[in-house]
């Protein structure tokens, strides 16, 4: 057993000297140093961008609501379906509406002649004009009767105080009894005209205060007529007002389209009551589409409205077109997907390219462009390292050497970066550095 083991070491001894030989042999057969890859920089064009999530949206939707309580019918439209502006949506019921409106109509117009008919006032003016003069005229014939009633109470009293005289001389036998007779018979004969005409002084002053009362009259019920008038205007400004509202309900039970575009969505069947408010469809334009992406903050400064934008689809697909239109003025705080609160700002990108089978809700790729130059002194990522004072430099090849060499980075893509300072095009670059390199270093290309 020992001296199997021994056998063992002996060999196990052999063969490491063998390979010594063998490693040293080549070693000095290649010329030294370590193998690796070298590339030398080159100008060209790079662009500088960043990628983020996006979804498709619309820059304005039009939502259709019930515009007022009422019956509709079916509602045929689907989602997808093109509609004109001034189409008709949904069929509604508008024979309450329309019923309505004649009721506030007629209510109207009879106000209106109501009030013509209290504007009327020729028979009125007509009548009070007759009065006054009827009663200018009676107050003149009372004026002459109250004279003749006058003249006959002076020949009342003339008659009675010539009977007294004649009566005095009959006493003494004087006169005759004819004549005394005769005195006796004018002076009753004179008072019955004083009490006939004192009568009818005052018949025509009875009739005089009654005719009075008819000018009176008429401008009383002119008065009135005015304040019925007044009564029937505020009726009439209500009954507008009822009309109007009539009027805009009957406008409201019609639901068109305010837009030429698509029906996006449909909330009900219809063929129901539905109350005012209810949304019935959704409605958008697709030459409106848009794309939002929310972008960190320090990303979104060093964009501006008009600032490039291609929009990937899908692995595979061409990349659409499209600008920066606005970037939000607040942004806001977000969790990534590792749990690390982000500082994040929605941009809004418009889309000058717009495919038939790209719809709403869409998620895209957006690719930012922050920069871009045709004439760059480029290398690829993989030979640019970072040290701890978060410089940058390359492991620059220098008569067969590794030379570090400090370089100042520019534009950057994903997977070239541009050498601002520090290289020149005829330079050679380890194209996949170690970390064990060194400063003196032999290398073998």
């Amino acid at each position: 057993m020992i001296r199997q083991t021994s056998w063992i070491a002996g060999a196990m001894n052999i063969y490491l000297v063998v390979a010594f030989i063998a490693i040293v042999f080549l070693f000095h057969r290649c010329g030294g140093g370590i193998e690796t890859e070298c590339i030398r920089p080159h100008r060209g064009e790079i662009r500088e961008s960043f990628m983020e999530p996006a979804k498709t949206r619309l820059a304005n939707t039009y939502p259709i609501t019930m515009p007022i309580h009422g019956r509709i019918g079916r509602i045929e439209l689907e989602p997808g379906d093109e509609v004109k502006a001034g189409q008709e949506l949904v069929v509604f019921d508008r024979l309450p509406f329309e019923q309505e409106w004649e009721e506030a109509k007629a209510a109207v117009a009879e106000l209106e002649a109501q009030i013509d008919v209290q504007d009327y006032n020729q028979l009125e003016e007509t009548v009070r004009v007759e009065t006054e003069a009827l009663v200018d005229s009676t107050s003149e014939t009372v004026k002459a009767s109250k004279a003749q009633a006058e003249a006959e109470q002076v020949r009342s009293d003339h008659a009675a105080k010539e009977f007294k005289r004649i009566q005095a001389l009959a006493m003494d036998k004087s006169v005759s009894l004819s004549q005394l007779d005769k005195a006796q018979m004018e002076a009753e004969t004179a008072l019955i005209e004083l009490r006939k005409q004192e009568f009818s002084y005052a018949s025509m002053n009875a009739i005089l205060t009654a005719i009075k009362l008819g000018p009176r009259f008429v401008e009383e019920y002119l008065n009135r007529k005015q304040l019925q008038r007044h009564v029937l205007v505020h009726q009439l400004v209500q009954a507008k007002a009822r009309l109007v509202k009539a009027e805009h309900d009957l406008n409201l039970a019609s639901i068109r389209s305010p837009i030429d575009g698509v029906v996006l969505e449909r909330r009900l069947q219809g063929d129901s009551l539905v109350n005012a408010g209810e949304q019935l469809l959704l409605l958008g334009n697709r030459n409106e589409l848009e794309a939002i992406a929310d972008v960190l903050t320090q990303d979104a400064m060093r964009l501006t409205p008009g600032s490039e934008v291609a929009m990937e689809p899908a692995v595979g697909f061409k990349p659409l077109a499209g600008k920066v239109k606005r970037i939000e003025p607040a942004g806001f705080t977000k969790l990534s997907s590792l749990g690390v609160e982000q500082q994040r700002v929605n941009v809004i990108v418009e889309l000058t390219e717009r495919p038939d089978n790209l719809g709403v809700g869409y998620q895209l790729q957006a690719r930012f462009l922050t920069g871009a130059k045709n004439d760059a002194l480029i290398v690829p990522r993989s030979c640019v390292m970072q040290s701890l004072d978060q410089s940058y430099y390359v492991w620059k090849v220098n008569d067969g050497s590794l030379q570090r060499q400090t370089v100042t980075i520019g534009l950057r893509s994903d997977l070239e970066l541009e050498i601002a300072n520090g290289l020149a095009e005829e330079d050679a670059v380890v194209l996949h550095p170690d970390v064990k390199m060194q400063a003196g270093m032999k290398i073998r290309r």
